[in-house]
């Protein structure tokens, strides 16, 4: 049994790691909670409890998918809007849909909608920017599943429930 306080500082560090990994998204009017820190902190509390996992996987030059970027003005810049996310999500999709598996744009999640699901496995996609909110109320919710969560070409966030 570890600690009191080196329970908070497992929590500290683990919420400063979502803090510096997930990219939120500005659009918030609907939230009940309004504190992203509470969040942070309740996921965090989640991930030490070993209530869910997550692992960061990081990759150059788009290597997790096997592909290359799709050739337009989003090439070789770090892009979060439309055209970085729509082409995102059609390389992650590619890559899945090539191994076999079938994918769906924009499933339904417990609250809200992913942009991508692959339903054999079963895992669900956000590209880009996230509301806080949405993960938090599907990361309790949602079971035997994962939750990817793609903020830039650089790196993942994998979500084990």
């Amino acid at each position: 049994m570890v600690s009191w306080e080196e329970a908070e500082e497992n929590i500290c560090k683990t919420k400063n790691f979502l803090k510096s990994n997930l990219l939120l998204s500005p659009y918030r009017q609907v939230d009940p909670i309004k504190c992203n820190d509470c969040i942070f902190r309740y996921l965090a509390i989640l991930i030490v409890s070993g209530r869910i996992r997550v692992n960061k996987i990081s990759n150059k030059n788009n290597s997790l998918w096997l592909s290359q970027k799709i050739e337009s003005d989003c090439a070789n810049k770090k892009m979060h809007g439309a055209k970085w996310h729509d082409s995102t999500i059609s390389v992650i999709n590619n890559y899945f849909v090539s191994k076999g598996y079938v994918s769906e744009k924009e499933p339904n999640l417990y609250f809200g909608k992913a942009d991508l699901a692959i339903l054999d496995l079963p895992i669900y996609i956000e590209v880009g920017t996230i509301n806080i909110y949405k993960l938090l109320i599907n990361l309790v919710n949602m079971k035997n599943c994962t939750i990817i969560v793609v903020p830039s070409d650089d790196s993942v966030l994998e979500f084990l429930l």
